[in-house]
Protein backbone atom coordinates (compact mmCIF):
# COMPACT_ATOMS: atom_id res chain seq x y z
CA UNK A 1 0.00 0.00 0.00
CA UNK A 2 1.25 3.45 -0.81
CA UNK A 3 4.04 2.22 -2.83
CA UNK A 4 3.32 5.29 -5.79
CA UNK A 5 6.29 7.35 -6.99
CA UNK A 6 6.21 10.45 -5.50
CA UNK A 7 6.70 13.71 -7.34
CA UNK A 8 10.64 14.89 -6.22
CA UNK A 9 9.16 17.97 -4.53
CA UNK A 10 6.78 16.57 -2.14
CA UNK A 11 9.53 15.82 -0.23
CA UNK A 12 12.82 16.75 -0.93
CA UNK A 13 14.69 19.63 -3.19
CA UNK A 14 16.49 18.69 -6.07
CA UNK A 15 19.75 20.79 -4.84
CA UNK A 16 20.09 18.49 -1.87
CA UNK A 17 20.21 15.03 -0.73
CA UNK A 18 17.38 13.41 0.47
CA UNK A 19 16.81 10.32 3.43
CA UNK A 20 14.33 8.10 3.49
CA UNK A 21 13.04 6.51 5.85
CA UNK A 22 9.24 5.49 5.86
CA UNK A 23 10.23 2.55 4.08
CA UNK A 24 13.55 0.73 3.92
CA UNK A 25 16.48 3.30 4.78
CA UNK A 26 17.26 4.65 1.10
CA UNK A 27 19.94 7.66 0.50
CA UNK A 28 18.73 10.01 -2.88
CA UNK A 29 21.71 12.09 -4.47
CA UNK A 30 21.04 15.01 -5.86
CA UNK A 31 19.73 13.79 -9.42
CA UNK A 32 17.02 11.34 -7.64
CA UNK A 33 19.34 8.08 -7.84
CA UNK A 34 20.17 5.93 -5.22
CA UNK A 35 23.27 6.33 -2.59
CA UNK A 36 22.99 4.62 0.32
CA UNK A 37 25.90 3.25 1.56
CA UNK A 38 26.30 -0.83 1.12
CA UNK A 39 27.82 -1.26 4.44
CA UNK A 40 25.61 -2.59 7.10
CA UNK A 41 27.06 -0.38 9.67
CA UNK A 42 27.42 2.86 7.52
CA UNK A 43 23.26 2.63 6.76
CA UNK A 44 22.73 2.21 10.54
CA UNK A 45 24.41 4.26 12.03
CA UNK A 46 23.57 7.03 8.87
CA UNK A 47 19.64 6.28 9.30
CA UNK A 48 20.07 6.41 13.32
CA UNK A 49 21.38 9.71 12.47
CA UNK A 50 18.35 10.52 10.58
CA UNK A 51 15.99 9.51 12.73
CA UNK A 52 17.15 11.88 15.49
CA UNK A 53 17.99 14.30 13.43
CA UNK A 54 18.35 17.68 15.12
CA UNK A 55 19.29 16.36 18.40
CA UNK A 56 22.63 14.90 19.61
CA UNK A 57 22.78 11.01 19.65
CA UNK A 58 24.95 9.94 22.22
CA UNK A 59 28.11 7.84 21.34
CA UNK A 60 26.39 5.20 24.03
CA UNK A 61 22.92 4.89 21.92
CA UNK A 62 24.77 4.52 18.73
CA UNK A 63 26.93 1.40 19.86
CA UNK A 64 23.64 -0.02 20.88
CA UNK A 65 22.61 -0.30 17.67
CA UNK A 66 25.52 -0.93 16.18
CA UNK A 67 26.56 -4.34 17.91
CA UNK A 68 23.22 -5.23 18.83
CA UNK A 69 25.05 -8.57 20.53
CA UNK A 70 27.22 -6.35 22.82
CA UNK A 71 30.01 -3.34 22.28
CA UNK A 72 33.21 -4.84 21.28
CA UNK A 73 36.24 -3.74 22.90
CA UNK A 74 37.36 -1.89 19.66
CA UNK A 75 33.92 -0.05 19.67
CA UNK A 76 34.99 3.61 20.52
CA UNK A 77 37.31 3.01 17.60
CA UNK A 78 35.31 1.52 14.70
CA UNK A 79 32.81 4.15 15.73
CA UNK A 80 35.28 6.72 14.12
CA UNK A 81 36.25 4.64 11.36
CA UNK A 82 32.50 4.47 10.51
CA UNK A 83 31.91 7.93 11.18
CA UNK A 84 34.45 9.19 9.24
CA UNK A 85 33.07 7.14 5.95
CA UNK A 86 29.95 8.42 6.33
CA UNK A 87 30.97 12.03 5.72
CA UNK A 88 33.42 10.59 3.36
CA UNK A 89 30.48 8.53 1.32
CA UNK A 90 28.19 12.08 1.43
CA UNK A 91 31.04 14.19 0.33
CA UNK A 92 32.11 11.85 -2.52
CA UNK A 93 28.04 12.57 -3.45
CA UNK A 94 28.25 16.75 -3.12
CA UNK A 95 27.37 17.24 -0.07
CA UNK A 96 28.34 20.92 0.45
CA UNK A 97 27.94 20.78 3.79
CA UNK A 98 28.20 16.83 5.68
CA UNK A 99 26.28 18.27 8.67
CA UNK A 100 27.45 16.13 11.10
CA UNK A 101 28.77 17.43 13.82
CA UNK A 102 30.39 15.77 17.03
CA UNK A 103 29.55 16.62 20.51
CA UNK A 104 30.93 15.52 23.60
CA UNK A 105 28.26 13.01 24.21
CA UNK A 106 27.78 11.80 20.38
CA UNK A 107 26.86 12.91 17.29
CA UNK A 108 23.46 15.05 15.81
CA UNK A 109 22.48 15.50 12.25
CA UNK A 110 21.68 19.00 10.92
CA UNK A 111 18.53 18.60 9.76
CA UNK A 112 18.79 21.71 7.47
CA UNK A 113 21.47 20.14 5.55
CA UNK A 114 19.38 16.83 4.29
CA UNK A 115 15.59 16.54 3.03
CA UNK A 116 14.10 14.05 5.52
CA UNK A 117 11.02 11.80 4.56
CA UNK A 118 9.84 11.95 7.99
CA UNK A 119 10.39 15.55 8.85
CA UNK A 120 8.41 16.03 4.85
CA UNK A 121 5.69 14.09 6.12
CA UNK A 122 5.02 16.26 9.69
CA UNK A 123 5.20 19.29 7.78
CA UNK A 124 2.48 18.39 5.38
CA UNK A 125 0.51 17.42 8.00
CA UNK A 126 0.68 20.70 9.42
CA UNK A 127 -0.58 22.28 6.53
CA UNK A 128 -2.97 20.02 6.20
CA UNK A 129 -4.71 20.82 9.86
CA UNK A 130 -3.97 24.60 8.78
CA UNK A 131 -6.26 24.02 5.76
CA UNK A 132 -8.87 21.96 7.40
CA UNK A 133 -8.94 24.82 10.05
CA UNK A 134 -9.39 27.45 7.64
CA UNK A 135 -12.15 25.11 6.42
CA UNK A 136 -10.54 24.00 2.91
CA UNK A 137 -11.05 20.38 3.41
CA UNK A 138 -10.33 19.38 -0.27
CA UNK A 139 -7.13 21.17 -0.14
CA UNK A 140 -6.56 19.61 2.98
CA UNK A 141 -7.38 15.73 1.35
CA UNK A 142 -4.40 17.22 -1.42
CA UNK A 143 -1.84 17.90 1.21
CA UNK A 144 -2.47 14.76 3.46
CA UNK A 145 -2.40 12.60 0.18
CA UNK A 146 1.06 13.84 -0.51
CA UNK A 147 2.19 13.17 2.74
CA UNK A 148 0.94 9.59 2.68
CA UNK A 149 2.35 9.28 -0.26
CA UNK A 150 5.71 9.61 0.78
CA UNK A 151 5.43 6.02 2.48
CA UNK A 152 6.93 2.92 0.80
CA UNK A 153 6.61 0.52 3.14
CA UNK A 154 6.92 0.29 6.77
CA UNK A 155 9.18 2.66 8.29
CA UNK A 156 13.40 1.79 8.14
CA UNK A 157 11.86 -1.59 7.29
CA UNK A 158 15.06 -2.96 6.98
CA UNK A 159 16.19 -2.63 10.81
CA UNK A 160 13.62 -4.15 12.54
CA UNK A 161 16.28 -6.02 14.03
CA UNK A 162 18.05 -3.24 15.64
CA UNK A 163 16.11 -2.57 19.06
CA UNK A 164 16.43 1.24 18.77
CA UNK A 165 15.44 1.72 14.85
CA UNK A 166 12.62 -0.52 15.33
CA UNK A 167 11.17 1.89 18.05
CA UNK A 168 11.42 4.62 15.88
CA UNK A 169 10.22 2.58 12.31
CA UNK A 170 6.83 1.63 14.67
CA UNK A 171 6.58 5.68 15.45
CA UNK A 172 6.78 6.53 11.92
CA UNK A 173 4.05 4.07 10.96
CA UNK A 174 1.78 4.88 13.65
CA UNK A 175 2.51 8.59 12.15
CA UNK A 176 1.27 7.46 8.35
CA UNK A 177 -1.89 5.79 10.07
CA UNK A 178 -3.09 8.73 11.49
CA UNK A 179 -2.59 10.70 8.39
CA UNK A 180 -3.98 8.16 6.34
CA UNK A 181 -6.94 7.89 9.19
CA UNK A 182 -7.74 12.00 8.71
CA UNK A 183 -7.06 11.93 4.95
CA UNK A 184 -10.20 9.44 4.67
CA UNK A 185 -12.36 10.80 7.57
CA UNK A 186 -11.74 14.37 5.37
CA UNK A 187 -13.04 12.49 2.43
CA UNK A 188 -15.58 10.42 3.88
CA UNK A 189 -16.85 14.45 4.67
CA UNK A 190 -16.52 15.05 0.97
CA UNK A 191 -18.82 11.82 -0.10
CA UNK A 192 -15.70 10.38 -1.60
CA UNK A 193 -16.85 7.02 -0.05
CA UNK A 194 -16.53 4.85 -3.25
CA UNK A 195 -12.92 5.56 -4.26
CA UNK A 196 -11.65 4.94 -0.72
CA UNK A 197 -12.55 1.54 -0.69
CA UNK A 198 -10.02 -0.08 -2.33
CA UNK A 199 -7.11 1.38 -0.72
CA UNK A 200 -8.72 1.05 2.48
CA UNK A 201 -8.61 -2.87 2.11
CA UNK A 202 -4.83 -2.50 1.33
CA UNK A 203 -4.09 -0.74 4.71
CA UNK A 204 -6.68 -2.79 6.81
CA UNK A 205 -4.74 -6.11 5.43
CA UNK A 206 -1.54 -4.54 6.41
CA UNK A 207 -2.81 -3.41 9.42
CA UNK A 208 -4.93 -6.15 10.87
CA UNK A 209 -5.60 -5.04 14.36
CA UNK A 210 -5.89 -1.38 13.51
CA UNK A 211 -9.47 -0.49 14.66
CA UNK A 212 -9.67 3.43 13.11
CA UNK A 213 -8.85 1.62 9.99
CA UNK A 214 -11.40 -1.09 10.17
CA UNK A 215 -14.14 1.31 11.05
CA UNK A 216 -13.58 3.74 8.07
CA UNK A 217 -13.75 0.69 6.15
CA UNK A 218 -16.73 -0.80 7.49
CA UNK A 219 -18.56 2.76 7.11
CA UNK A 220 -17.58 3.18 3.42
CA UNK A 221 -18.84 -0.23 2.40
CA UNK A 222 -22.11 0.82 4.14
CA UNK A 223 -22.46 3.90 2.50
CA UNK A 224 -21.27 1.97 -0.98
CA UNK A 225 -24.43 -0.78 -0.23
CA UNK A 226 -22.04 -3.67 0.73
CA UNK A 227 -23.28 -4.09 3.89
CA UNK A 228 -22.48 -8.02 4.13
CA UNK A 229 -18.97 -6.80 3.31
CA UNK A 230 -18.81 -4.22 6.21
CA UNK A 231 -20.10 -6.89 8.63
CA UNK A 232 -17.30 -8.94 7.51
CA UNK A 233 -14.37 -6.51 7.71
CA UNK A 234 -15.69 -6.65 11.44
CA UNK A 235 -15.52 -10.23 12.03
CA UNK A 236 -12.13 -10.12 10.60
CA UNK A 237 -11.13 -7.60 12.84
CA UNK A 238 -12.70 -9.31 15.76
CA UNK A 239 -10.69 -12.75 14.70
CA UNK A 240 -7.36 -11.15 14.37
CA UNK A 241 -7.77 -8.75 17.85
CA UNK A 242 -8.71 -12.21 19.51
CA UNK A 243 -5.97 -14.45 17.76
CA UNK A 244 -3.41 -11.74 18.43
CA UNK A 245 -3.79 -9.91 21.77
CA UNK A 246 -7.25 -11.55 23.36
CA UNK A 247 -9.40 -8.80 23.53
CA UNK A 248 -12.43 -7.82 21.75
CA UNK A 249 -13.12 -5.02 19.22
CA UNK A 250 -13.70 -1.98 21.25
CA UNK A 251 -16.60 -0.53 22.42
CA UNK A 252 -16.50 2.13 19.22
CA UNK A 253 -16.05 -0.55 16.98
CA UNK A 254 -18.93 -2.86 18.23
CA UNK A 255 -21.36 -0.01 18.50
CA UNK A 256 -20.25 0.23 14.25
CA UNK A 257 -21.57 -2.77 14.16
CA UNK A 258 -24.71 -3.09 15.60
CA UNK A 259 -25.27 0.44 13.88
CA UNK A 260 -24.76 -0.96 10.20
CA UNK A 261 -26.96 -3.88 11.38
CA UNK A 262 -30.08 -1.29 12.26
CA UNK A 263 -29.56 0.40 9.45
CA UNK A 264 -28.88 3.37 11.26
CA UNK A 265 -29.57 6.55 8.29
CA UNK A 266 -26.80 8.72 10.56
CA UNK A 267 -24.10 6.55 9.01
CA UNK A 268 -24.23 8.68 6.15
CA UNK A 269 -23.67 11.96 7.63
CA UNK A 270 -20.51 13.84 7.98
CA UNK A 271 -19.74 12.95 11.58
CA UNK A 272 -21.15 9.41 11.89
CA UNK A 273 -18.03 7.93 13.38
CA UNK A 274 -17.88 10.71 16.29
CA UNK A 275 -20.94 8.86 18.30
Amino acid sequence: MMNAPVELDAFRSPQRIGMRLLGPFEVLGKEGQSITPRPAKMRTLLALLCAYAGTVVSTQQIEAALWVEGRPRTAATALHVYMSRVRKHLEGHGAGSVGISTRASGYVLNDGVYDLDHQSLRRLVQRADDAEAAGRTAEAVEILQRATALRRGPALADFRDVPVLNSVGRHLDEQFLLAYGRKAELELRLNRHARLVPELFAVATEYPTHEHIHQLLMLCLYRTGRTAEALSVYTRLREHLIEAVGLEPSARSQRLQQRILQFDTQLDEANALAS
